[in-house]
């Protein structure tokens, strides 16, 4: 392809004998990873490769979650409890 014809968006442009040629050259090196054969991620996979991922952690992975939205839960807890304490002292 030519410079005009290649889109802002994309760093490079590869004919199709290119692709194919880059590809034999990833295959041969024997990377897993295929040029011709990748397709971007759609959003039902991402949400079920997070979902995967978050069932799968660590215990150590999850303390380091679990902390942080601890500490968020008690703020938020205390928040709403001394909005009620301030209900029932005007009311």
């Amino acid at each position: 392809m030519t410079e005009a014809e290649c889109p802002d968006e994309f760093e490079l442009c590869l004919t199709y004998d290119e692709a194919v040629e880059l590809d034999e050259l990833i295959s041969e090196a024997g990377a897993d990873y295929s040029v011709m054969e990748s397709q971007p991620l759609g959003d039902v996979e991402a949400v079920a490769n997070f979902t995967w991922q978050v069932l799968f952690l660590t215990p150590w992975e999850l303390a380091y979650i679990a902390l942080p939205m601890s500490v968020l839960a008690f703020y938020g807890l205390s928040i709403y409890l001394a909005f009620k304490w301030i209900q029932k002292k005007f009311s």
